[in-house]
């Protein structure tokens, strides 16, 4: 079966993208200009573990750790453009591997993690929009890892915490070139009405909606306080069949000088993934701060009865 035919039947879809704290849990030190990225080069056992967990944990959909994996990232850091292809398909083959080995039941689905321009930055602009980049530019970023993540094979593509109306609209275009591939696609939000650059919601989903090849959209890193009232937003508008996706953090404050969070609430996920799916969401999952016993967690309140 086909990504799209099975997505397109489920009511509830749980995927992961905590990469970071999964490789921090290993002892592997994420405060480098390549953040996760760095793993595929000098641990990919441990980028390797980290899918393996979650889809023993319950995950349908794994998030490959590319997220901050870009050509222009590698340069910076002495590799060339074939070795970061290399490397960004590497990313692909870990998940894979781990979705084979794992002992869950599940069905399992591989994502090319796609991360905005800000993560490259590694200066939190992830959350602002803050870029000082032309669209051309912005292609120009994104064009080698989106081909190389569908040339690897991943079964669909996850574009996750972009905060920039343009840079939406610019990965859109680009998605145009690979309509086959089926697409998640998660912004940033300042407030549960706007993304990071203040963009109305309505105004970023007309544009997700008119994009044939994304799946799902929604939100991606935010404070889940926001989550009932985001998804009410778009609810209340929604002109297409797409599913909503959220995956909140654990409500605790990034520090990205440190490329550390604060206290979280580690429970919050499984806390109030019934209320989300209430409020219309239907793929879930935790950003930065989920476990894989916390995901796990998640799929029991989503899919055990109350006895």
């Amino acid at each position: 079966m086909i990504f799209h035919e099975w997505a397109t039947q489920q009511s509830i879809i749980l995927f992961d993208s905590s990469m970071g704290l999964g490789l921090n849990n290993q002892g592997f030190d994420t405060n480098n200009a390549l953040w996760t990225a760095k793993a595929l080069i000098t641990d990919p056992d441990k980028v390797y573990q980290v899918h393996r967990d979650f889809f023993d944990a319950g995950s349908n959909v794994t998030t490959t750790d590319s997220y901050q994996a870009s050509s222009a990232g590698f340069a910076n850091q002495g590799y060339d453009k074939a070795e970061a292809e290399r490397l960004i398909k590497s990313s692909v083959a870990l998940a894979q591997q781990a979705a084979k080995d794992s002992q869950g039941s599940q069905e399992k689905w591989v994502a090319g993690n796609i991360g905005p321009y800000g993560a490259y930055l590694a200066n939190g602009a992830e959350y602002t929009g803050d870029y000082d980049i032309n669209a051309d530019q912005l292609r120009d970023f994104h064009t080698d890892r989106l081909r190389w993540l569908v040339e690897a094979g991943s079964d669909l593509l996850a574009i996750q915490t972009v905060p920039s109306f343009m840079e939406i609209k610019v990965l859109c275009d680009l998605l145009n070139d690979y309509p086959d591939i089926d697409v998640l696609f998660t912004c940033s939000l300042r407030d549960s009405h706007h993304i990071s650059d203040g963009t109305d919601l309505r105004e970023v989903q007309a544009v997700l909606e008119a994009q044939k090849n994304v799946i799902a959209y929604g939100f991606n890193c935010f404070k889940p306080e926001l989550t009932e009232d985001a998804l009410d937003y778009v609810s209340a508008n929604a002109k297409s069949d797409k599913a909503l996706a959220v995956a909140p953090n654990a409500g605790a404050d990034y520090d990205p000088i440190t490329k550390t969070w604060g206290e979280p609430n580690e429970k919050i996920f499984s806390e109030k993934a019934a209320s989300w799916h209430a409020h219309g969401a239907s793929w879930i999952s935790g950003c930065c701060e989920m476990i894989p016993a916390e995901l796990n967690n998640v799929r029991k309140v989503l899919f055990e009865p109350v006895n």
